[in-house]
């Protein structure tokens, strides 16, 4: 089931004083001065785990986010109001009863899912998730990954599937033309080698290094993908939420085949710049 952000409405959150903005159910580019503030209400009304507050100086007197979005032909009505710089979401549907429980319980994904859903080109986190999930003694704390995947990076299948997916990786050019290729090590780390000689140092310039980095936030979420199909084939998929990668990049750089492709994930993408 495909999770479709359909409009979101946003009320004096940090310098907005007001957003408002419709999406269409495929590829979604909304500019705007102040992506930061849109994408961080667009994941709150997703329910993204990691954000369990808002902060302080974003929040004042109206302060409200209300958004629109379909699960499975099913519309939810959605209102967003921070108490105590914690925000409260309460949803209706479209006779006006209360289904915020059963919204929340639709779209509650793990923290790691969350996490993965989102690009952001001015961080380097996705760059270590493969390694991270391979590695978990030296990446994590006892638990870390348990209590972050909700138990499912204890299940065998999570680790079996880790294990063929790291076993299969092809690797792929960073940018036609150049001889830069995405790989991943044995231990998980996407990684960067020169295809022609792999013994050649390698320096990416900032738009390739913006085109590795969506390469593997493209990978990591084709991975999880390919894992909720092999445990529960009725999951809600989420939007994806794209930031900092179009600004980053030349306009030399045609992006059109890797956008043709994030939209093979047959997901709702959101590009903000």
């Amino acid at each position: 089931m495909n999770m479709i952000l359909k409009s979101i409405n946003i009320y004096r959150l940090g310098s907005l004083e007001h957003f408002y903005h419709e999406l269409d159910d495929g590829l979604n580019i909304i500019k705007c001065r102040e992506y930061d503030l849109v994408a961080y209400a667009i994941r709150l009304v997703l329910n993204h785990k990691m954000l369990i507050s808002l902060p302080v100086l974003w929040t004042r007197e109206g302060t409200k986010i209300e958004a629109s979005v379909e699960i499975d032909e099913k519309s939810y009505f959605l209102t967003l109001i921070p108490e105590y710089g914690k925000p409260t979401l309460s949803a209706t549907d479209s006779d006006g009863g209360d289904v915020t429980e059963e919204y929340l319980y639709l779209c509650s994904h793990c923290a790691e899912q969350d996490i993965s859903d989102i690009f952001d080109g001015e961080e380097n986190k996705m760059l270590l998730r493969f390694l991270q999930y391979a590695d978990e003694d030296r990446h994590y704390l006892p638990n870390e990954l348990f209590l972050r995947t909700e138990g499912l990076s204890a299940l065998k299948t999570f680790r079996a599937y880790l294990k063929e997916f790291i076993k299969t990786f092809k690797s792929e050019p960073i940018r036609d033309g150049r001889q830069h290729e995405l790989i991943l090590e044995d231990n998980g780390k996407f990684s960067v080698r020169n295809k022609n000689d792999p013994t050649l140092p390698v320096a990416l310039s900032h738009s390739e290094r913006t085109l590795f980095k969506y390469l593997c936030f493209l990978r990591t979420a084709e991975f999880w993908r390919g894992f909720e199909e092999l445990r529960n084939l009725h999951s809600v998929k989420k939007p994806l939420l794209v930031k900092d990668f179009l600004c980053n990049l030349d306009e030399s750089i045609n992006v059109e085949h890797l956008l043709l492709r994030t939209a093979e994930l047959c997901r709702q993408v959101i590009i903000l710049s």
